[in-house]
């Protein structure tokens, strides 16, 4: 045998690296998000007073110009210019747009040749080749006529606000991003495990429940949000399972009952043959022992049939079926073999098969012929003198197959018991001579075959108003086929 496949599996489940917990992956990503809009929050915030911040030095500027500009008194400038109030720091001079002389200039750029330019239909000053170290600043420029003098009035200064403001705020924001962003993962730390403590005990208890414990629930946590939601789900869920665990195990006792009964049978007719072989009945035995066998057989077909309908696939396949067409065939096949109780089928004007239409019904002819035959049997078991099938339409949408039988009825406390798997009313024990023995399964899957069919069988006393003898009549209603 060869060991190597299983030993890499091994390997591989040894070495696959744990998954982390919800917990932990809800935090990491709220701390992502708030990462991200913490990040561009700061970067609006920035922008927006980096803006704010140059368009109020650009009004400054401007005004200063202006201020410049009047200074002048018959075309003469005064030496030097005015300073700016309020900031030293700042500059003017007034350049002759022709020459490109420096016509008049601050104290603090007094002697200095022309510091910036401005081409032609230009707003945006640029800086002369000569300039150096006046980079970190912003100039204003405006064009001015004086005597008969074209002339371009320069106001520049550093931009000492912008560069206090960018540093503080990255100063600022060096400590505050971090301890913002540390103390909102640890709240959403704690906010997510108080959120989601409810689905660990969830899971602690589901852990708990086995198979033999179905009857436990889930705790449902108070509101109703996703969680409490999911506890209910889940709890619908284990009551359906305890539901079909407890159907099962019921059927799993009940069959082994009904399958011990004709094995035991088989197995003492051969016993008592084998213990007496010259002197043993051996037709009678035999004749015994296939009659056990075959009802052995019926049993194991309606088992193979109930497991079908659990798994949801007893209709094989959906087609047009004529009701009373299937009726007469599953009465002509009953009537083939001897019986005592005859059968006669009815079928209302108009939609017998002298119709086009008829009864017609969608699905699996193979299974609708098996519900009418499990009817039939069970009303020869109980009939008397007669049996009657009866196909009529209620309304357009609904076909209706009645089969009715003149025995002793049913009782009203028992009409829904007769329908459960195994379940044989005592009159049905209580068999004459020449009666068929039954499973216990024939309404049952009549039922399950209704059900996948999308329709609905009842069982209720006759009625003499129609003609019908004192017994019980089951009634099948299907979805009709539009006519």
């Amino acid at each position: 045998m060869n060991r190597r496949p299983l030993s890499r599996l091994r390997s591989r489940v040894r070495h696959r690296p744990r998954s982390r917990s919800l917990r932990l992956r809800l935090t990491a990503l709220a701390a992502l998000a708030i990462t991200v809009t913490v990040g561009l929050a700061t970067a609006v915030l920035v922008a927006t007073l980096v803006s704010s911040v140059r368009s109020n030095e650009t009004t400054t500027l401007n005004a200063y110009a202006e201020s410049v500009a009047r200074s002048a008194t018959d075309g003469r400038w005064p030496t030097p210019l005015p300073p700016a109030p309020g900031d030293p720091g700042m500059w003017a001079q007034v350049v002759d747009s022709s020459s490109g002389q420096v016509v008049a200039a601050t104290q603090n750029v007094a002697g200095r040749p022309a510091m910036y330019t401005l081409a032609a239909g230009s707003t945006s000053p640029k800086p002369s080749p000569s300039l150096v170290g006046h980079e970190d600043e912003q100039v204003a420029a405006q064009r001015y006529v004086v005597g008969s003098t074209p002339v371009v009035v320069y106001a520049g200064g550093p931009t000492r606000l912008l560069s206090i403001l960018t540093s503080d705020i990255r100063g600022h924001l060096l400590y505050a991003v971090p301890v913002v962003l540390l103390g909102a993962i640890g709240i959403s730390w704690l906010l997510i495990g108080r959120t989601l403590r409810p689905v660990e005990r969830m899971r602690a208890e589901a852990a708990e429940i086995t198979g033999s414990g179905l009857h436990r629930r889930i705790p449902e946590p108070d509101g109703d949000d996703e969680i409490g939601r999911l506890a209910r789900t889940l709890n619908i869920m284990l009551g359906r399972l305890e539901t079909s665990a407890a159907r099962q195990r019921r059927f799993v006792s009940d069959a082994s009952h009904e399958l011990r009964t004709p094995v035991t049978a088989i197995r003492t007719s051969m016993e008592v043959g084998l213990a007496h072989p010259d002197r043993a009945p051996w037709p009678e035995l035999a004749a015994r022992a296939v009659a056990e066998a075959a009802r052995l057989q019926r049993l194991v077909d309606d088992l193979l049939l109930h497991a079908r309908a659990d798994d949801d696939t007893l209709v094989a396949r959906h087609e047009p079926v004529d009701l009373h067409g299937l009726a007469v065939a599953a009465v002509a096949a009953v009537e083939a073999v001897p019986s005592r109780i005859p059968i006669a089928v009815e079928v209302e004007a108009g939609a017998g098969a002298e119709d086009e239409a008829g009864v017609r019904v969608a699905g699996d002819p193979d299974q609708l012929t098996r519900l009418l035959r499990n009817l039939l049997d069970n009303a020869e078991r109980h009939a008397t003198a007669q049996i009657r099938v009866r196909v009529t339409m209620d309304g357009p949408q609904t076909a209706v197959v009645e089969v009715i039988d003149d025995g002793p009825g049913i009782p009203l406390a028992d009409r829904e018991r007769i329908f459960d798997r195994f379940v044989r009313l005592q009159t049905a024990r209580e068999r004459g001579p020449g009666a068929t023995a039954g499973t216990g399964l024939g309404l049952s899957i009549a039922r399950d075959i209704v059900t996948a069919h999308g329709g609905t069988i009842d069982v209720t006393d006759s009625d003499p108003a129609r003609g019908d003898e004192r017994g019980a009549t089951f009634t099948v209603r299907l979805p009709a086929v539009d006519r």
